[in-house]
C-alpha cells in the first residue's frame, strides 16, 4: 500500500467515524465511503467522480463539510481530540500511520479494529513525548487509555469544519452517505483537503 492510500483510507475511516461525531446522536447503519474528485457542488448537490463512474450526493442541513490541512506533532498539545488510525504489533503496541486533530470535543470516543487490521482511536491527548525516531503519544476515552508511538513519517492533518460553498471542481473529496430509500442518497459527511495542501 503506498503512503498516498494510506492517507486516503485514513480520511475514509473518519468520514464514517465524523458521522457519528458531529451531531451528536444516533447514526444510521454505516456505508463505505465514496472517494474520488468532485465534479460539481451546489446547495442541493455534490456531485463526485470515482473510479466506478459519478455519484451524485443530496446534501442536507445536517451534512458535515470537513477541511483537512496538514499539521505536525507540534500542533498536537495536551487536551487536543484526536483520530489516530495505527498499526497493531505482534505484542499489541501500536504505531500511528495517520493522525487527525479534530475541531471539538464531540466525537465517538473509543478504540476500534477496522476491516484492515488497523486500529482507530478517537481520544484526548493526556501527554506527548518526544523520542529519539519520533514521539509516543497518551490517551484517554470513555472505557480506556492509549499508548500509541509515532513515528516521522505518520501523517497528520487537522480537521476544521467548513461550508458547502468551499467545495470546488477537482478537489479531492471522500463522502459518508446514506440511502434515502428511492434510489437516492444524501451525505452525511464530505471531507477534502484545503485548497493547496495536496494529497
Amino acid at each position: 500500500m503506498t503512503r498516498r492510500n494510506l492517507v486516503l483510507t485514513g480520511s475514509a475511516v473518519l468520514a464514517g467515524l465524523l458521522v457519528a461525531a458531529w451531531p451528536l446522536g444516533a447514526p444510521a447503519a454505516p456505508a463505505a465511503p465514496i472517494t474520488g474528485t468532485i465534479v460539481s457542488a451546489s446547495p442541493s448537490a455534490v456531485v463526485v467522480s470515482t473510479d466506478q463512474g459519478q455519484k451524485s450526493f443530496k446534501v442536507a442541513s445536517n451534512t458535515n463539510v470537513i477541511m483537512r490541512a496538514p499539521a505536525t506533532m507540534a500542533d498536537i498539545t495536551k487536551g487536543e481530540w484526536i483520530g489516530v488510525d495505527a498499526k497493531k504489533g505482534a505484542a499489541g503496541d501500536l504505531t500511528a500511520v495517520s493522525i487527525s486533530i479534530f475541531p471539538s470535543d464531540k466525537v465517538r470516543q473509543g478504540q476500534w479494529t477496522m476491516a484492515s487490521g488497523d486500529t482507530m482511536t478517537n481520544a484526548q491527548v493526556t501527554e506527548t513525548v518526544s523520542g529519539v525516531s519520533g514521539h509516543t503519544i497518551l490517551l484517554t476515552y470513555e472505557g480506556g487509555t492509549a499508548k500509541i508511538a509515532v513515528p516521522q513519517d505518520a501523517s497528520i492533518h487537522r480537521l476544521t469544519f467548513s461550508s458547502l460553498s468551499a467545495l470546488k471542481p477537482q478537489m479531492h473529496a471522500t463522502v459518508r452517505g446514506k440511502p434515502n430509500g428511492d434510489g437516492t442518497w444524501t451525505a452525511q459527511s464530505i471531507v477534502v483537503d484545503s485548497p493547496g495542501a495536496g494529497h
